[in-house]
């Protein structure tokens, strides 16, 4: 949830209207962005924006440009462009695996006083330290145009060459004395850790612009007042969070009135790019997922005009409506989230309360009596259940299994690889447990009853989830047939019949792995895990496991 300082009359011009100064009145307004005004001090409003997926919120302008909709100023999905123009940026081709990816966009006629800048570079900090994940995904730079000679170079410095004066510095530094010396050197400098060479930011003079992701040059690098033309890069390692945000800062500084022109960026190995992004999405509901969501009937136009006042563009044909989505709205996912912003629109207050249509009591459903069940069974046959999180990644899901990368479901902004993707399987999370108690007693016999999910196209989703029991035993003479006898004693207490079917599978050993099948149906495997398996879990022990389908 992040807190932002910005200017009541700032914001009450960007509005263009006059807006409440009661903090009740304003949080009223505030609510519809899922905003709360904190504190009012003489001219500075306090406000924390709980929406965590809309950074392009976290400043003046964007608050106002949906203020305007609330307050029928200006209706519909703003209209972003960019003049093409012949500036180029060149990327060099070592890049690719350090910092790959620039996008950038150059802003002319901005008028800026000290307010504007303090709340602009606001917005750079909270962007570059939540989203862009303190610089290392993504960093942003403001450049003073009309000193730049185009065109530029996105490329690497050797750590004593190129030496510059950085912001806030009166003197030159090398690359290298600047991760030593200076602040931000210091607090991002782990960024570049074990980098032989530096990624620099050089105009056509060889005139350093920035060291990204640490600092800008004190004369290039720094806009104050008596800045019009601003030139905003952004570079990172994640294509797509690059590129929205430069369309985050250039509608930005386009609602401050400047004008937008487009830059080429000329990759090595990829397509040339032309930078910003600014094109619209289009997308369609229906007035039937509406009304199954929200209960509104057979109002299409007004589910237009609740869309129009939320920033979209809308129309409808009978029960469709086509919607065109902002550029700057990359949190729009499913048709749910645009359907969330029509409730807003309507107000949650203006819903009619309905009274439950049938009383209901909370019971377990019957998926989970059965594992519990199943849990019970597998503690009277001796094992110890384990809960693993149902986050994790694709090595220890294939690397690690000795087996081939399939499909799954990955987190596209992941906090750490060790949590970047659901799980697909349970048996690796047991093999992790095994390997994390090498030094306890044997023989150890666990289970655990989980969910897995796998990508699906067919679910609204995009993905199933689906309930598994994963059965493992460690000890020295561990072996098929014992864990054969395990899977028949659980499936006989729940009157399944159980049958085995060769198998081959890279993660077991060969003619000691089968597929199950329950009632004739194929339901998961079962087998020795391979020794290299083992091996890349530091296992010495033999392990057999069987994963199966509740």
């Amino acid at each position: 949830m992040p807190t932002i300082e910005i200017s009541f009359d700032d914001l009450q011009k960007l509005a263009g209207k006059k807006l409440p100064k009661g903090q009740d009145e304003l949080n009223e307004l505030m609510s519809n962005l899922k905003g709360e005004v904190e504190a009012i001090n003489g001219d500075i409003l306090t406000v924390t924006l709980e929406d965590g997926n809309r950074p392009e919120l976290w400043c003046p302008e964007a608050i106002a440009r949906e203020l305007k909709g609330i307050l029928k100023v200006e209706r519909g999905c703003p209209d972003f462009s960019a003049e093409k123009s012949d500036l180029k940026v060149f990327v060099n081709t070592k890049l690719k695996d350090i910092r790959p990816f620039i996008a950038c966009v150059v802003v002319k006629g901005v008028e800026l006083n000290d307010t504007i800048i303090k709340q602009l570079m606001q917005l750079q900090d909270k962007i570059d330290t939540t989203y862009g994940r303190n610089r290392r995904k993504t960093s942003i730079g403001l450049y003073n145009f009309d000193l730049l000679k185009f065109p530029l170079k996105y490329t690497l410095t050797d750590q004593h060459e190129n030496a510059f004066i950085p912001l806030g510095f009166d003197h030159l530094l090398s690359p290298h004395e600047i991760l030593k010396r200076h602040p931000k050197g210091q607090e991002y400098g782990n960024i570049l850790k074990g980098l032989d060479e530096y990624p620099i930011f050089l105009d056509a003079d060889n005139k350093v612009l920035s060291m990204p992701p640490i600092i800008n040059s004190n004369d290039l690098g720094q806009v104050n007042e008596d800045t019009h033309n601003i030139l905003v890069e952004v570079t990172g390692t994640d294509y797509e969070s690059v590129n929205h945000v430069l369309t985050i800062m250039a509608t930005t500084l386009a609602e401050r009135g400047g004008k937008l022109y487009s830059v080429t960026i000329d990759y090595p190995t990829r397509k040339p790019d032309i930078t910003p992004h600014l094109e619209v999405e289009r997308t369609k509901i229906t007035t039937d997922q509406v009304e199954q969501l929200l209960g509104l009937k057979d109002v299409p136009d007004e589910i237009v005009k609740l869309l129009q006042k939320a920033r979209y563009s809308a129309t409808s044909d009978g029960k469709l409506i086509s919607v065109a989505i902002p550029c700057y709205r990359k949190d729009i996912m499913h048709y749910a989230d645009i359907i969330e912003d029509i409730a807003i629109s309507y107000g949650y207050n203006n819903f009619e309360p309905a009274p439950v249509a049938l009383p209901t009591s909370g019971k377990l459903s019957d998926a989970e009596k059965l594992s519990n069940k199943i849990r019970e069974i597998c503690s009277g046959l001796g094992a110890q259940e384990v809960l693993n999180f149902t986050l994790t990644n694709k090595d220890v899901l294939f690397a690690k299994m000795n087996s081939k990368e399939e499909n799954v479901v990955e987190l596209e902004n992941p906090v750490s690889f060790t949590y970047s993707a659901l799980r697909s399987k349970l048996i690796p999370g047991l093999l992790e447990f095994f390997s994390q108690n090498t030094t306890k007693e044997f023989p150890q016999m666990i289970f655990e009853v989980g969910d897995i999910v796998y990508p699906n196209s067919k679910e609204a989703e995009m993905s199933t989830t689906e309930r598994r029991l994963a059965f493992a035993i460690s000890r020295s003479a561990a072996n098929f047939t014992e864990l054969k006898q395990n899977l028949e004693s659980l499936h006989r207490t729940l009157g399944k019949s159980v049958e085995l079917r060769e198998a081959d599978n890279d993660s077991f050993i060969d003619g000691r792995c089968a597929k199950i099948y329950i009632d004739k149906e194929e339901a998961g495997i079962i087998g020795e895990l391979h020794p290299a398996v083992l091996r890349n879990w530091g296992l010495e022990m033999p392990v057999i496991a069987f994963e199966v389908k509740i």
